[in-house]
């Protein structure tokens, strides 16, 4: 074979290791990038928190800063689960005046001493009725990501139940047991046919606020609190599935919501309890329900 047959195939042969390697090379650098992308979204963000994960996570944070109660709530939930109740600030406004809702920790599903608030972006944290600190929440997420405390919030969260039934008996209103949440698909702004507004939030309808009560009444030393707030409960009424809300100082029997359709329309369509009869629906705008004032609904009865 000659001299210039070789040195070709020397050549080819050389070019083609050149290319292996460098797809091999490529490949090695794109594991490395993979691997440091999942090392860098190992990371607590104000963007990728659920409800349960951020309440992990604060009290996650408390419990290694404030120790005391805080330590016992979070010790108490990773045996057994975390409890987050959701109470209102007219119950506890002896306590915490104008910060909203106010969240109650318990890691053994009782009531503790252990609470906190949330106001845009900042936390405050409280031991019986004391505030101890004022902290971002940006700046807890920060804390924690420089513990590297991603996987142990991420684990909490998984057990962790948000507006959980912790009844008050040493704080706010005796026997609220905290609110409760509204289904999703009854929640938005909502209108009949004549424009009057329904406006349905995760706690809240048309301005009452909807309470998990554990007692069977309000005491009457509670009424000024408790003026704006209704019990609530899912009934099934002739295969209609409703939400009946009730005022806790109302004589009558309250109403019963329950999401309908007329063609492409959703409504929320109300029915009276004592009678079953209908009585208003509100559609997602005044033009709709103008459209659908013959729109017929599944009857109660």
């Amino acid at each position: 074979m000659s001299k210039k047959i070789l040195t070709l195939i020397f050549l080819i042969a050389t070019v083609l290791n050149l290319s292996a390697c460098s797809q091999n090379s490529a490949q090695h650098n794109k594991n490395i990038d993979n691997n440091t992308q999942r090392q860098v979204s190992k990371k607590l963000t104000a963007n990728n928190l659920t409800k349960t994960s951020q309440a992990s996570a604060i009290t996650m944070y408390a419990a290694m800063n404030y120790k005391g109660k805080w330590q016992d709530a979070y010790k108490q939930a990773t045996k057994k689960h975390l409890s987050i109740s959701i109470k209102s600030g007219t119950g506890f406004s002896q306590i915490f005046k104008g910060q909203g809702y106010i969240y109650q920790i318990s890691g053994n599903g009782k009531e503790q001493n252990t609470f906190y608030t949330l106001k845009k972006n900042k936390v405050s944290f409280f031991n019986h009725k004391k505030k101890i600190a004022t902290v971002s929440l940006s700046s807890i997420l920060a804390y924690l990501n420089d513990h590297q405390k991603f996987e142990e919030v991420k684990k909490l969260a998984t057990n962790t139940v948000v507006g959980a039934r912790i009844t008050s008996d040493k704080y706010g209103v005796k026997g609220d047991a905290g609110l409760a949440f509204i289904p999703k698909k009854l929640r938005g702004t909502w209108h009949n046919r004549r424009g009057k507004k329904l406006v349905i939030t995760a706690h809240t309808i048309d301005g009452e606020e909807i309470h998990r009560i554990s007692a069977s009444s309000v005491t009457t030393a509670s009424f000024q609190q408790t003026k704006h707030w209704a019990r609530a409960r899912i009934e099934n009424i002739n295969g209609v599935n409703c939400y009946h809300v009730q005022s806790l100082g109302a004589q009558n029997f309250g109403l019963l919501y329950t999401l309908q359709k007329n063609g492409r329309n959703l409504a929320v369509v109300t029915y009276s309890v004592d009678t079953g009869d209908f009585l208003n629906s509100y559609w997602k705008s005044t033009a709709i329900a103008k459209n659908n004032v013959n729109a017929e609904f599944k009857s109660l009865k």
